[in-house]
């Protein structure tokens, strides 16, 4: 860390903001927006007590000069030392509860809607709340035990490269259609082969 930081400097005094001031700009905009999400959230809480349960999309996606959205994401990571138990059982965990307000919201808008998960440093999972059928069920301990949408990993697509997450992506968005030997796609019928 010490030596990546002396690197920054050494560059920032050699080309000068040019480096660094958009990628600080960039943080204190995402700083802002989360102090906004707490405001925000905090306001419907104490203004409204027990009323409401707060939820967001992290992505909606559109094609370029089209105003009909394509697709929504969720977005989240799981750590490796938190999913391993699981994964070894064949299973992906999510809040229950959040997966049934998604599905829900995907049929209201008519819009598919994905789970965007990077597991640990080397999996990408995917899938869209409509096409999967997870149980559900309170599972761990402690801090952790929480209402859980469990969901089999043949229901998911699993990309294990950047090259494959690029090729699932394609195939869910539509911008490529699938080759002869991938007819069966992944997303609709389960995971990768």
């Amino acid at each position: 860390m010490v030596a990546a930081r002396a690197q920054m400097i050494r560059q920032a005094a050699r080309y000068g903001p040019s480096v660094y001031k958009p990628f600080f700009d960039y943080m204190e905009r995402e700083i802002k927006n989360a102090e906004n999400r707490y405001i925000f959230s905090t306001l419907i809480e104490s203004a409204l007590p027990g009323q409401f349960s707060l939820y967001d999309i992290d992505s909606v996606i559109f094609r370029k000069r089209s105003d009909v959205p394509l697709a929504a994401f969720e977005l989240k990571f799981i750590s490796w030392r938190v999913a391993k138990e699981s994964w070894a059982r064949g299973e992906l965990l999510v809040n229950g509860w959040q997966f049934q307000r998604l599905r829900a919201l995907s049929e209201v808008l008519a819009l598919p809607l994905y789970y965007f998960i990077q597991v640990g440093q080397e999996r990408f999972v995917m899938f869209n709340v409509a096409r999967v059928e997870p149980s559900f069920e309170y599972r761990r301990g402690g801090s952790a035990r929480d209402y859980y949408a469990v969901i089999d990993l043949k229901e998911v697509i699993v990309s294990r490269s950047v090259e494959e997450l690029r090729d699932d992506l394609e195939l869910i968005l539509g911008s490529k259609l699938p080759k002869p030997a991938q007819a069966r796609i992944p997303y609709a019928v389960g995971g990768r082969s």
